[in-house]
Order: structure tokens, then sequence, then C-alpha cells
């Protein structure tokens, strides 16, 4: 079951259907990450807004089999997270299962359903957050 939701969209550069957002600045807002690894995640927009549609409401989806678009090959399975400031998502299997070292936060966003070869692919997404922590060693 999907949990649809409808959020103000804070970009000035629109946003396109199948991207992940953030929380935005403002109380029922939502935006593009900034960057990789972002924190704040309120699931993937169901359409697209055009750049004159500036803080018009877009419907987010959560839930189970949720449309994303990938920044490169992601495995079936695997957890993945957000790649990029345009919303698209990475496999992380890697930074999940990883042996203590450098200190860091893994977002994870949720398990990829299907497989993706490349850049821009559409790949679906079960949600399910949490943060892997990476020890120090």
């Amino acid at each position: 079951m999907k949990d649809y939701q409808s959020y103000k969209f804070e970009g000035a550069a629109g946003v396109a259907a199948f991207t992940a957002v953030v929380a935005g600045a403002n109380a029922g807002g939502c935006a593009l990450p900034a960057a990789q690894n972002a924190a704040g995640f309120m699931g993937f927009t169901a359409d697209s807004l055009t750049a004159a549609q500036q803080y018009q409401a877009v419907p987010v989806v959560r839930g189970s089999r949720c449309q994303a678009i990938a920044a490169g090959a992601i495995t079936h399975g695997h957890w993945v997270r957000i790649s990029n400031a345009s919303g698209q998502v990475e496999d992380c299997q890697a930074l999940v299962d990883s042996a203590p070292g450098v200190a860091s936060n893994c977002y994870v966003i949720g398990k990829a359903e299907t497989d993706a070869v490349n850049a821009g692919d559409t790949v679906y997404v079960t949600t399910q957050e949490f943060v892997a922590k990476t020890a120090v060693s």
C-alpha cells in the first residue's frame, strides 16, 4: 500500500517525477536534496512540476513499489540512498555492510526491488529509512 501526501515544492527549477525529495524550509514544504546522502527524506514525487509552478503542491509517495530514478547501477535487494541534488538514488549496500573505519552516517531511504543498469533507469524502491553508522576502527 502506498501513502500519498501533497507538499508545496520549494525548488526554483521545478522537479521531475520519481525523484527523491527532502523536507523543505517551511512546514508542509519539500525540496530537492542539497547533495548526496541527504537527510530528511520525505518520499518520491509522483508527478512533475515546471519552474513556473514553484510553491505548487506535488504528490509525494512512500511505501511499497515506489518508482525512483537511478544514478547508476543498482542491484535488487540492496539498500539505496539519495545520490545527488537531482533526487536520484544509488546503491549503498557496501556502506551499510562496511567494516569500522572512518566514522560516517549513511542515510538509507529504502530497498531496491528491481535492478538498474544505467543512470536514468527506473528502479522500484520500498521505502524504509534508517541511518547506518560506520564506527571508528
